[in-house]
């Protein structure tokens, strides 16, 4: 078990009659919204009962024996109390109690009965079918039902299943509307699945997950050495699509050449300490975006380093060259999904040497 929130003309002479029918409108207003309450807490009363458990639930008998309750379990639903609303469930056995909270806002936007507590949950499979499961649905622990016999139809790996699609779609469609609320931003909805540049981290870091710049601080070209700061525009919130164990690679690429963050931190323990994971956020781009030269933040990517390191040498005065940048949603040791691309001209100029020469310096001490 898993362990235990209309238009009128008015006349002078007409007035008070108005005055009555504002009076019975508003008292009919009253009396639906009332109506409605009533109907949904009563429809919620109908939980209460005693309820059959699938696997059970564990007490200790008076001999310190340790045994587990299958029936006689106590779900009671608490509307109100005390002249207050409550919109809670309390689950007593033999072993102890827990209590949890009505989710009112999934309820009254999906009909979805989900009572939520810091560790335990209980969400309806179906009228008189409870899952006792975790925060966030990814575990289920035991089935409670008023009737033994629709035990037979849910059990732990159903109510799991059942779970995980509600749960999907859910996801979905706060997703959806998360997305929507992205495409009103001109530089997001006029580059998705693309990565922008800045020169300078001001220019998108106080964003805060949301793309608020005039696209025309965009740059295409930079000097080799200058900073350089970049966010990516995706349809994909990579968190809800890949989970919260998926990480992010980028992977930066000049003349054929390709060095991506991951393959870099697996070169060494100072290789990886310097290129520390990257989580990935339940959003649509970086939160404050990334940069890969910022030499007033003293903020470098070794990964970028490591490409310019080899490019050492082989470069032209006053040529550009393309640098494409891209970023992955990456799982189980192989990226998993692209979330955006971007290129950008980096110049080589006399200046670009030095720098170059000291990020040689610093990925030999690696």
């Amino acid at each position: 078990m898993v362990k235990k929130k209309y238009n009128l003309k008015i006349l002078n002479n007409k007035k008070p009659k108005l005055k009555i029918m504002k009076r019975k409108i508003v008292t009919l207003l009253l009396f639906v919204i009332s109506s409605c309450s009533l109907f949904a807490q009563a429809d919620l009363m109908a939980i209460s009962g005693k309820y059959f458990a699938a696997d059970g639930f564990e007490f200790e008998t008076a001999l310190k024996m340790k045994k587990k309750q299958k029936d006689d379990i106590s779900v009671t639903f608490v509307g109100e109390a005390d002249g207050k609303i409550q919109n809670l469930v309390v689950v007593k056995w033999k072993g102890g109690e827990f209590k949890a909270f009505l989710d009112e806002k999934l309820y009254n936007k999906k009909k979805v009965i989900w009572f939520k507590e810091s560790e335990n949950t209980l969400f309806e499979l179906a009228p008189g079918v409870f899952a006792i499961a975790n925060k966030d649905g990814s575990q289920v622990g035991d089935v409670l039902a008023k009737d033994k016999n629709q035990l037979k139809d849910f059990d732990i790996e159903t109510a799991k299943a059942l779970i995980d699609e509600k749960t999907s779609e859910l996801k979905s469609d706060a997703n959806d509307a998360a997305l929507q609320k992205m495409m009103k931003f001109d530089a997001f909805k006029n580059n998705l699945e693309k990565v922008i540049f800045v020169d300078n981290k001001n220019a998108i870091y106080s964003a805060y997950g949301e793309p608020k710049e005039d696209p025309k601080v965009h740059i295409k070209s930079q000097i080799i050495g200058k900073p350089v700061w970049y966010n990516y525009y995706s349809k994909t919130n990579a968190m809800a699509k890949y989970g919260e164990t998926a990480e992010i690679n980028i992977e930066y690429e000049m003349e054929g050449v390709k060095k991506d963050r991951k393959s870099c931190a697996k070169l060494g323990r100072n290789w990886a300490s310097s290129i520390p994971k990257v989580k990935t956020q339940d959003r649509y781009m970086f939160l404050n975006g990334r940069s890969f030269c910022d030499p007033s933040e003293k903020y470098y990517d070794y990964a970028f380093l490591s490409l310019m390191n080899e490019m050492n040498g082989k470069l032209l005065f006053g040529t550009s060259y393309n640098l494409k940048v891209t970023i992955y949603a990456y799982k189980d040791g192989a990226n998993i999904g692209k979330l955006g691309e971007g290129v950008i001209a980096m110049k080589y100029e006399p200046e670009s040497q030095a720098a170059m020469d000291l990020w040689k310096k610093w990925i030999e001490e690696l």
